[in-house]
């Protein structure tokens, strides 16, 4: 346990030597329980925020699917950032990928305990205090996924980033040439002529 709490503290506070030192070791496995946690610990916080308003009676078929869900994207994310960083040239393993991203989402448990100052606050600032929460841990995890990118393949800060957002990119690209596509057919229609 002590050596898991070393790794958590270098990960807040060193990431690039942490996540260079996850990634070589591949520990998966401390890196599952890291994952789950930190999925876990803010998806109870929502139950307990949830299941008092309209949405109580679908708040335990949301976690699931969102602790689900998390857990696919963490294994598929892992899967094409690997192979989108082997292809930019990163010298990496795909395990090691996986363990430093489950670690990545460590900052997500900080959630907690600012949704909990953020629910005493009046509640005209309530949701700025809690959208702005969630972006600093958002951002946060994606810095620590870039640090993940960096420490597992050797690779540059730029080369990274690119890795990361990639996949947005071609998502961004394939859904502008639909609507171009859809709007050309539209246009063609007789009625516009």
């Amino acid at each position: 346990m002590g050596y898991l709490l070393e790794i958590l503290y270098d990960v807040l506070f060193q990431p690039a030597a942490a996540m260079s030192q996850i990634a070589g070791r591949r520990l998966v496995g401390k890196s599952l329980v890291v994952f789950i946690v930190s999925i876990l610990l803010p998806s109870w916080a929502m139950w307990f925020g949830l299941k008092s308003t309209s949405l109580g009676y679908a708040v335990n078929g949301i976690i699931v699917m969102h602790v689900i869900g998390s857990l696919l994207l963490w294994f598929f994310g892992a899967a094409l950032l690997h192979l989108i960083a082997e292809f930019m040239g990163g010298r990496g393993t795909a395990m090691g990928l996986f363990a430093a991203l489950g670690f990545a989402q460590f900052p997500r448990i900080f959630m907690v305990p600012l949704w909990v100052v953020a629910a005493v606050l009046p509640e005209s600032i309530r949701p700025v205090v809690m959208g702005i929460t969630a972006l600093v841990v958002m951002f946060w995890v994606l810095a620590l996924h870039i640090a993940a990118l960096k420490g597992a393949y050797g690779i540059g800060g730029v080369k990274a980033t690119l890795v990361l957002i990639m996949p947005f990119l071609a998502v961004a690209l394939f859904v502008i040439a639909i609507v171009t596509f859809v709007s050309v057919q539209f246009m063609q229609w007789p009625q516009w002529s």
